[in-house]
């Protein structure tokens, strides 16, 4: 009894999704810890007043389409609209889901053209999504990294502002006008709200929820705290910004040392993958038995599981929270 090929091609698709996601996206160092940070927010939103929170709501929901603002009510769009704003794009949320679902559609069309199994249209149409997860979940890496590379000579910006006599809010605006993205709208969003009248904390709140990195919670506490129990905010930020460029020079000591076992883990996971298809031209029907043999398939799903637990396994090991 010879088992059907296109299964293999769908266990194939599996492990690529699993090893791109236990290799392919950072696992530590952009983003605080999710329950950390929401606790932080949560507590900060407790000492601002109902009618603030209101405007806040009403100003973000206007910036939104009609189809938008009904999506955002179900969580699932919610947390994908969230990914589309940390990624720093100005797309909607109907557009995304749009151009996600007609892409999907083709994909499932073609693979009923072509008289696929039903599994097979199935992964088609899941491909999609979890790719276009995956585009965000690494476009929001890069654009977290990049503002915690440029956080600390904000801070130098701030310091320098603060020690010249200028309020903070006018700190905000130069860090907007000097620093590029990410980092410079981010600080020139906070300055607006500041100068409309809004809370420092509300300020620091809101530039926290679309930059949720540890530099940021480091930075916004002490900014916060310096309000609520005063001090030299300046000399504050001058050694919140010697903290974080040790942060960055261990994370990249790290990272140097970390190379080898990395390389490594990428050669064991992608050496199956390439002796597949060197044995596939060089000897096609050596393969052609593994493929079409039903013994074959249970082997290339235990090898893609072991594959899977092994690429997480590695990416603990050489990946360190700093």
């Amino acid at each position: 009894m010879q088992s059907d090929p296109s299964f293999f091609f769908f266990l194939l698709f599996l492990a690529v999704v699993f090893i791109s996601q236990a290799l392919i996206l950072p696992a530590a160092g952009n983003k605080a810890k999710h329950k950390e940070l929401t606790k932080r927010l949560k507590n900060s939103q407790s000492n601002i007043d109902e009618e603030t929170q209101s405007l806040i709501r009403e100003e973000y929901l206007k910036g939104l389409t009609p189809l938008d603002r009904k999506l955002i009510t179900f969580k699932i769009f919610s947390s994908l609209k969230r990914s589309i704003e940390l990624a720093g794009y100005p797309w909607s949320l109907s557009m995304v889901l749009g151009y996600g679902l007609l892409m999907s559609l083709t994909l499932v069309g073609l693979s009923i053209w072509l008289a696929q199994p039903l599994y097979v249209s199935i992964a088609a149409f899941v491909v999609v999504w979890v790719a276009i997860h995956f585009f965000f979940q690494f476009k929001i890496s890069q654009r977290l990294s990049a503002f915690e590379e440029q956080l600390p000579e904000a801070l130098d910006i701030m310091r320098r502002m603060l020690q010249a006599g200028q309020p903070i809010s006018q700190a905000f605006g130069e860090v907007g006008k000097e620093m590029p993205a990410p980092l410079g709208p981010e600080f020139t969003n906070a300055f607006n709200l500041l100068n409309y009248g809004c809370d420092m904390r509300l300020a620091i709140m809101q530039m926290a929820e679309r930059t949720p990195t540890v530099s940021m919670l480091a930075f916004s506490s002490a900014v916060l705290l310096q309000k609520e129990t005063g001090g030299n905010l300046s000399e504050n930020l001058e050694k919140v910004s010697k903290v974080l460029r040790s942060r960055f020079k261990l994370a990249r000591k790290i990272k140097t040392i970390s190379a080898e076992s990395r390389l490594s883990a990428w050669i064991l996971v992608l050496s199956p993958f390439i002796l597949f298809l060197a044995l596939s031209v060089i000897n096609p029907g050596y393969v052609n038995t593994l493929i079409e043999d039903p013994r074959g398939m249970g082997l290339i799903s235990f090898g893609i599981v072991s594959l899977a637990i092994g690429s997480v396994w590695i990416r603990n090991i050489v990946n360190f929270e700093v």
